[in-house]
């Protein structure tokens, strides 16, 4: 049985982490509803704005842009956002479990990836993937770095360096872990797609085959239909109303999603700050018994002595 004096240095030890925990689980709480309430106000613009391109499409065609141009599918694009560092759980390793199997099902085409976050970015160069371009600073989210990511994988595929663009992220769920989701980016040609079909496709489950619980396509069909009967004037023109809307379009869409994964990685790292704290108060309560008991056989033990001593001087 461990010592008296070592049962209070681990207790002592067990406290101060218990009380790390603790604040990073606050930080994090704080944190979760900062990206939360950024992400919820731009949801609704980037849907709007969505709907809007996606209605526009109808008159440009893929003649608008080479963006929007279908092209054979010879070299594919994922751009997978992990976190910036751990102690969120298991969101880290299952987007690049998920990254590794949409490199086994690629079809024959041509890879690269892009690693946004610090995580992804050193797993990726540690296993000698094809990284296109790596941000390690996806904590940072702002719009100008999803313009300057933007920008980057426009020119990758304008220079026919890709003919798909696609986002892995984490969606963010309230009440429950998030599912990782793959979702078009470049070419443009699914918003015609859309069109055609009516009813928007909702994203690729990374997980699995299990279905996604979002209202994704819903809420853009009901978009669509509502605007299905308008009509706009342009000015100057349509042309450079609707590539200015498309650039703005791009934007936002990634922007979208860096904080949809960033609001599901700061409620990652909550749980498993939360976890860890309730973990850290078990192994307390734990520790105080044993200390009890040790305490108490050792008061025995003595006491014992004493009688046995006493007894013999008699």
């Amino acid at each position: 049985m461990a010592s008296l004096r070592q049962i209070r240095r681990r207790m002592k030890s067990i406290e101060s982490i218990h009380e790390i925990t603790k604040a990073m689980e606050m930080i994090a709480a704080f944190r979760f509803k900062r990206a939360e309430g950024r992400f919820s106000r731009l949801k609704i613009y980037t849907g709007e704005m969505e709907g809007l391109v996606s209605n526009l499409s109808k008159d440009a065609g893929e003649s608008a842009d080479p963006l929007f141009e279908k092209r054979q599918v010879r070299r594919k694009t994922l751009v997978v956002m992990t976190g910036d560092k751990g102690l969120c759980g298991a969101y880290n390793a299952n987007l690049l479990k998920a990254a590794a199997a949409w490199l086994k099902t690629a079809g024959g085409a041509e890879t690269a990836l892009v690693a946004v976050g610090k995580v992804g970015a050193d797993f990726f160069k540690k296993k000698r993937l094809n990284v296109a371009l790596a941000i390690p600073e996806k904590s940072s989210a702002d719009l100008t770095l999803a313009g300057r990511i933007t920008a980057e994988l426009r020119q990758l595929f304008l220079s026919g360096g890709s003919d798909s663009v696609e986002l892995l992220y984490t969606t963010a769920r309230a009440g429950g872990p998030g599912r990782n989701v793959i979702v078009p980016f470049l070419g443009l040609n699914y918003l015609l797609e859309k069109n055609k079909a009516s009813a928007p496709p909702p994203p690729r489950n990374a997980d699995g085959p299990v279905p996604l619980p979002t209202q994704y396509g819903s809420v853009l069909l009901k978009q669509a239909e509502k605007r299905a009967g308008e009509d706009y004037i342009y000015e100057p023109g349509f042309e450079s109303v609707f590539m200015s809307l498309v650039g703005k379009y791009l934007e936002g869409k990634l922007y979208l999603c860096l904080l949809e994964s960033l609001t599901s990685e700061t409620a990652a790292r909550m749980v498993a700050m939360k976890q860890a704290t309730e973990n850290g108060e078990e192994v307390l309560d734990h520790l105080r018994l044993l200390r009890n008991k040790t305490r108490q056989a050792t008061i025995t033990r003595e006491l014992s002595e004493i009688v046995n001593g006493a007894s013999v001087l008699v």
